[in-house]
């Protein structure tokens, strides 16, 4: 797919086979400066996503594992987050015949508090992309992190750091037309494993006493995950500079640069609490999107707190749709 932070599609080689020319020749409509390459979704969970991905340093949450690994160990409860969203609401890409593809992203992560840290910050995620009747992408992770505090300083600044170990998994769905294309001939879908690894500095500035600098590498190293031929997953770099800060809730900026492919993409946003931390406005933005969405959280019981979270994103590149609509529910106990 040609825009990072859109859908980015998907290779699918030339085939006698209708149905995958048809999604083909629709993402050439939608996007037209498609790449071949797999796994390009980088906005996952609705409160990144409000920010417009610019998260990189302000990770610390259950979000973390898929934007910087180093965050999960600033989280201080047990926590999971469910996200599911319909990408380009309003358009209809046909996959051949009658039926209609829908593209959908689902989400899911846990970060469990275990032996208080003692043995660092553990968390699990799933990430998968759909693209309905024609095409599945699917990311299992095991991410692992810890922090350390310099005591020895007077500002005592804190170290996060954290890395991602992860199973990539593509399928493709096929009919009586293209079972017997060339690109199938071994199999329908594939598999690679590769890593992730971030960081998170917090240094406890006087004068700048909430700022947090972040620094991740995902997809390290790119690997293979193509079926007849080579198709490496790019590697994403980003650096990311954020300000939270107690006594000043309302105001928490944030800014990203990330790389991938030999493009560059600058995001910026705000995120603010009202209400007791009780109700979120957040907006973002980069070259390719303007983005947006509230967070509310209430307390369920003494020890269980829920998160509701909505984003929506408006493309650029993308004409004729409502927009990309995401929803989280999170919950820390």
């Amino acid at each position: 797919m040609a825009r990072e932070s859109g859908v980015e599609h998907r290779y699918v080689s030339q085939s006698n086979g209708l149905k995958s020319l048809c999604l083909f020749g629709a993402m050439l409509l939608f996007w037209p400066g498609l790449s071949r390459a797999a796994f390009q979704e980088n906005l996952w969970g609705a409160r990144p996503a409000s920010l417009a991905g610019a998260f990189t340093a302000l990770a610390d949450d259950a979000n973390a594992p898929v934007y910087n690994p180093a965050g999960i160990s600033l989280t201080t409860n047990n926590e999971i987050t469910l996200m599911y969203a319909r990408l380009y609401s309003g358009l209809k890409l046909y996959a051949g015949d009658n039926d209609t593809s829908r593209l959908g992203l689902g989400f899911f992560s846990y970060v469990p508090q275990i032996a208080e840290k003692r043995f660092g910050s553990y968390g699990f995620s799933w990430t998968n992309f759909t693209a309905t009747n024609l095409y599945r992408e699917d990311t299992f992770s095991l991410t692992v992190a810890d922090s350390y505090q310099f005591d020895q300083l007077s500002v005592r600044p804190i170290l996060s750091y954290g890395a991602n170990v992860k199973l990539l998994r593509r399928s493709f769905s096929t009919d009586v037309r293209t079972d017997q294309d060339a690109v199938f001939q071994n199999g329908r879908d594939s598999t690679a494993f590769t890593f992730d690894v971030g960081l998170i500095a917090q240094p406890r500035f006087s004068l700048l006493p909430g700022l947090k600098i972040g620094m991740a590498a995902q997809n390290v190293t790119e690997p293979d995950i193509g079926l007849a031929s080579t198709d490496r997953v790019p590697a994403r770099y980003s650096f990311g500079l954020a300000y939270e800060d107690r006594r000043f809730r309302y105001f928490n900026p944030a800014i990203d640069v990330s790389r991938r492919r030999g493009r560059t993409l600058v995001s910026a946003a705000w995120e603010g609490w009202v209400a007791g931390d009780t109700l979120a406005l957040r907006l973002g933005g980069n070259a390719d999107q303007l983005a947006g969405g509230i967070g509310y959280r209430f307390r369920l019981s003494r020890q269980v707190t829920v998160g509701l979270d909505y984003s929506i994103q408006w493309p650029f590149n993308v004409e004729g749709t409502d927009g990309t609509h995401r929803v989280s529910i999170t919950t820390n106990f």
